[in-house]
């Protein structure tokens, strides 16, 4: 985490602001991942003012022996916020030499009504302490795309944890087992292997609910000889994984390995010629070109893939659209797919990173060969 306040100074610098402001009082949600990158604290609500000299983080009562744990030695002090809002919001611009001074405010990191609370707390301060806000977008999202060592390591954690979780869950599926049962199992194993949860509610889907990308999962029995997809992820220290397998429970037809075939292709395609300095929308496309050139085109409508990190989803995005250009340190997902209504669907996803200019491939969970066995 070393260092990650000061190349946000420098972004502040070239945005001619005098600080930023991450999160809103009272808000649980909004402006976590943000908030626990800067200061490396967890908690669900907390104000963090970055100015060019000082970092503070504001707390309620219920956090306030986790943050001064969870940032000792990252150049964060913490605030102890008692009484109303308007009182501490005024310490907290005060403790940080804010008054007066512009302040940005990340639309990301808010709700409207989280700004309209800060704007109607700071037109409380006495004339000369009122902070000038300013939209700030993207100053730290700009920063959270490349992953340092420290991030990689618990990426990495997460990753495994997740790999093994699904490996467990695949090699006790049995035709009958329901697929929310399917889903619970993989959080127990989760836990058991040193996961704090799941990232994001898992996918089990089979048969022809597999169509369906992100379905649910239902009280209702897999299939023998049917199309299966997990997509599942873990959450280790406050990082994601996320991984997608597809397969048959028993013996799979024809259709299953063709269908599956093009997809691998397609992965593959992307994974081996994504190069860093090419723009999403190109290494979409290099699994899209696969898929398409079997007929099934329009079968594939998603993005490609996604930023992992604090959050399940987060920049850069692999699609037709974008236009992120993607940097060594990156990590993102590579997951096409086909879906195919009345039938099922087959996806299959790995999170890599971009080193020396390529991808390589984090995530190690089980795969079918052309057989159609696991591997």
């Amino acid at each position: 985490m070393s260092g990650r306040l000061e190349r946000l100074r420098v972004l502040l610098e070239e945005a001619r602001l005098e600080g930023l402001l991450v999160a809103a009082p009272g808000e649980e949600g909004p402006g976590w991942a943000s908030r626990a990158y800067l200061s490396g604290f967890t908690g669900s609500a907390g104000v963090l003012l970055v100015t060019r000299e000082r970092a503070v983080l504001a707390v309620d009562s219920r956090y306030w022996e986790q943050a001064e744990r969870e940032t000792s030695g990252r150049g964060v002090v913490v605030m102890r916020a008692r009484g109303r809002r308007e009182v501490w919001l005024r310490e907290l611009f005060g403790e940080t030499g804010a008054a007066g001074k512009r302040i940005g405010i990340a639309p990301s990191d808010v709700t409207y009504g989280g700004y309209l609370t800060i704007r109607q707390a700071v037109r409380s301060f006495p004339p000369g302490d009122r902070p000038r806000l300013r939209a700030a977008p993207g100053l730290v999202e700009r920063l959270r795309r490349v992953k340092d060592a420290e991030e990689l390591a618990l990426l990495g954690e997460a990753i495994r944890i997740a790999d093994r979780a699904l490996e467990r869950v695949m090699a006790g599926l049995v035709p009958g087992m329901t697929e929310t049962l399917a889903a619970a199992r993989f959080e127990q194993f989760v836990r058991e292997e040193g996961g704090s949860g799941v990232s994001f509610p898992s996918i089990v889907a089979g048969g022809p609910w597999s169509a369906l990308p992100h379905a649910q999962p239902r009280s209702v029995p897999l299939e023998e000889g049917a199309p299966v997809v997990m997509d599942v992820g873990a959450r280790y220290r406050g990082y994601c994984s996320d991984v997608t397998r597809s397969f048959v429970l028993g013996e799979a037809d024809d259709r299953f390995a063709e269908v599956y075939e093009v997809v691998r292709r397609a992965q593959l395609a992307a994974i081996s010629g994504v190069e860093a300095g090419m723009r999403g929308d190109v290494v979409h496309e290099l699994a899209h070109a696969v898929i398409r050139a079997a007929g099934w085109g329009d079968a594939f409508g998603h993005g490609l893939g996604h930023g992992v990190g604090l959050e399940v989803h987060e920049a850069p995005y692999l699609g037709p659209s974008s236009q992120d250009v993607l940097e060594e340190g990156m990590v993102f997902t590579i997951e096409p797919g086909i879906y195919l209504p009345g039938w099922g669907g087959i996806r299959i996803e790995d999170v890599v990173v971009l080193e020396d200019g390529k991808a390589r491939v984090l995530s190690h969970a089980p795969k079918l060969t052309f057989e159609g066995e696991r591997s």
